[in-house]
């Protein structure tokens, strides 16, 4: 018999290991690849903003959730070389040498771990073509939201690859370059006992868990909005006091101190206990990589949550449902049009209201970054911007409100639940009118909150006296004025077709003096032209109603809430979707590494258990033991890796503006549904693991 048939056989006898370790590179490649795949794509790079929160983020929840995959595939590396320690330590004792045996374990390694590779990383296109339109299925469906895959997604993978081949050859060599025969035979009954831990290590841990929270997210909160200055982004670092901390939690839990204050408890599990501890080294690492995974399947979660639960923008109560605003010269569409136009969809045209507003130059407080970008500065602009501003009437016209503006005064309109950091609502110091050069001294007199008006205008809309209007509005020529249109119809649920025709009808009568982008200002643009310089917001939109970015990008872009609810529902279902592909990657990861390790747990156990049964335990005996053992593999780790998910999500919100909104609560809500959820997970795979190792152990 030759060697070659020797190994085919060892292989056969243990395939399983084989199947597992090659099904966990597999699994890793292919889920990161696909995941990038669709990350780096135009469809979705196209949605998330330049330097966001949301793309940093899921970068940052990426590079977290690969490096636990890598981990767990180590894992599942260990458990096979655990599995082929007795076959190569007794081909040893047979006088086959350490070369040889190593380098028929490379090319062994090296197939299954290229063939693993290579597969996960074909495969990743179709999947994330199947998990596209699986999404999809929530999507409204259109040219920009069409499956698009990035060129750049597949360097993620194949990085990935280059760095998980060598680790797994790495590990290999080390297995194989062990001292003697004898270190290969016993690798399954090496102990891996640990000092002793001191009391104090749990609450310790606790507190710097908390803190690195804590601080990390309130701290730059606090030195912006109390102390003015910006923090390093080096500051974030201060979350790795929240990794030690997790790592003494997790440690004390191992150690079991605590169990010797109760000496009869403690003795009556001392078995289950030192199964533990005896490898202790590997099980700490183990649970704290499965913590952090379970952290981000929480966060990742209650990211998408919070996306998911986007304000009631079909609510009549809140102002029209389609308003229009334009230049004042614009041509725009008539009563008649519009309501001939609804005609045509059995709808019905109520509430319709016209009116104008006026664009002023203002001098304002603001905040800002200063020239370092270390500190927050307070500045005033003086006559550098123009702001749109309403009539007390034509306010109540298109709310239906009753509001009173003092005479003297000004009440700014902000976007619902807005809170005011670098621009102040209450800023506004004085008015100019750009042609006749008036100025006018105006109070603060409080805020009003209307969503669409908010958008009309950057910094703010503000609505003054019916009398200050008129007089600050003399002699205002058209060029600074604005025409805002804004009707209900009969059926807003079924106005969709007839909110695209109409806006296709707006689109065509558009010109020059409406192609603008949404930050181009007209005062702006005046100042720049003076002073012959480039104004930076200069330049048109691609005007096209099927352009469902328009939305952010035009400045002229009618708000019919139908149709922003689609573009917001397009843009949710991309956050929500990468959300949930990290949440699908983490959830994976920590199944497939508990799993790994409860099997390794009940193979490098199997001799304790035999022996067991030789001093008379019966199988219950041991099964509760083993389960035991395993529960707290699994307990510990899920109980605190989803408090802690919990309780970041919930401190992120709380910073941010001090206080929670409704929606934060409801997605706080939601998020204790999907830890039950993953607890629900983590229990199955529990019940199948226990199934299993009672069979490696030899229980059953």
């Amino acid at each position: 018999m030759t060697m070659h048939s020797i190994f085919k056989k060892l292989r056969f006898k243990s395939r399983g290991q084989h199947v597992l370790l090659a099904g966990c590179t597999f699994l890793s490649v292919l889920l990161l690849t696909s995941f990038s795949f669709m990350y780096y794509g135009p469809t979705v790079q196209n949605f998330l903003p330049q330097g966001g929160d949301t793309r940093k983020m899921a970068s940052l929840l990426l590079a977290v959730t690969a490096t636990g995959c890598f981990i767990f595939t180590l894992y599942a590396s260990s458990l096979f070389f655990r599995s082929k320690s007795k076959d190569y330590g007794i081909l040893m004792a047979l006088g086959l040498p350490k070369k040889k045996l190593r380098r028929l374990l490379f090319q062994e390694l090296s197939l299954l771990s290229a063939v693993s590779c290579l597969s996960g990383l074909v495969c990743a296109v179709p999947v994330s073509f199947i998990i596209w339109k699986l999404f999809e299925l929530f999507i409204i469906s259109n040219e920009q939201m069409r499956y698009r895959p990035g060129a750049a997604g597949v360097f993620p993978g194949i990085l990935f690859c280059a760095v998980l081949i060598p680790a797994l050859g790495i590990s290999a060599r080390k297995f194989v370059m062990r001292s003697d025969i004898m270190d290969i035979l016993r690798t399954r009954q090496k102990s891996e006992m640990i000092r002793e831990i001191p009391k104090w290590t749990f609450p310790a841990g606790i507190l710097m868990t908390l803190s690195g929270i804590l601080i990390g997210s309130g701290l730059p909160q606090f030195s912006a909005r109390v102390l003015h200055r910006n923090l390093p982004s080096a500051f974030s670092l201060v979350y790795l006091l929240s990794l030690a901390g997790i790592y003494c939690i997790i440690l004390s839990i191992v150690s079991q101190n605590r169990l010797k204050k109760n000496r009869k408890k403690y003795y009556a599990n001392l078995i289950s206990i030192n199964l533990m501890r005896f490898s202790a080294r590997s099980t700490t690492r183990s649970m704290c990589v499965i913590v952090l995974l379970l952290f981000v399947c929480c966060f990742s979660a209650f990211y998408g949550i919070q996306y998911a639960m986007p304000p009631d923008l079909l609510n009549e109560n809140q102002g029209r449902t389609f308003s229009m605003h334009s230049p004042a010269d614009e041509a725009r569409l008539s009563f008649e049009e519009i309501r001939q136009t609804a005609e045509q969809y059995q709808l019905e045209i109520r509430d319709f209201m016209e009116n104008d507003a006026a664009n002023l130059v203002i001098s304002y407080h603001r905040r800002d970054f200063n020239e370092d970008g270390t500190q927050y500065a307070e500045l005033y602009s003086e006559k550098e911007t123009c702001a749109l501003f309403l009539s007390q009437t034509d306010y109540n016209t298109f709310t239906f409100q009753k509001i009173q503006v003092a005479p003297g005064t000004y009440q700014t309109v902000t976007a619902s639940g807005y809170s005011s950091f670098f621009d102040f609502a209450d800023g506004l110091e004085e008015v100019m009118n750009p042609d006749t050069g008036a100025v006018f001294k105006l109070e603060f007199g409080g805020v009003l909150e209307n969503d669409t008006l908010a958008q009309m205008s950057r910094p703010f809309l503000y609505v003054v006296n019916d009398t200050d209007y008129a007089e600050m509005t003399q002699g205002l020529g058209t060029v600074y004025k604005e025409h805002i249109t804004a009707f209900h119809v009969s059926d807003i649920y079924s106005s969709h077709a007839f909110a695209k025709d109409l806006l296709a009808r707006y689109i065509s009568r558009c010109s020059s003096l409406s192609d603008h982008l949404g930050l181009w200002n007209i005062w702006e643009q005046k100042l720049a032209d003076d002073a012959e310089k480039e104004y930076g917001y200069s330049g048109s939109c691609n005007l096209a109603a099927d352009n469902n970015l328009l939305q952010g990008d035009w400045k002229y872009a009618p708000q019919f809430h139908i149709l922003t609810v689609q573009d917001r529902m397009q843009l949710i279902s991309v956050y929500v979707m990468l959300s949930a592909y990290i949440f699908i990657i983490s959830i994976t990861a920590v199944c497939v590494m508990s799993y790994v390790r409860s099997i390794s747990i009940a193979a490098d156990n199997r001799a304790l258990f035999e022996s067991l049964a030789k001093l008379g335990a019966d199988q219950s005996y041991q099964r509760r033991v083993l389960k035991k053992q395993l529960a707290k593999i699994f307990k510990y780790p899920a109980v605190t890796g989803c408090g802690l998910g919990f309780l970041f999500s919930a401190v992120m919100d709380f910073f941010n503006d001090g206080k929670f909104s409704r929606i934060e609560l409801q997605s706080l809500a939601a998020l204790t549904g999907m830890t039950a959820v993953i607890l629900a997970v983590m229990y199955a795979v529990y019940r199948h693991a226990a199934k299993e190792a009672e069979k490696t152990a030899g229980i059953s």
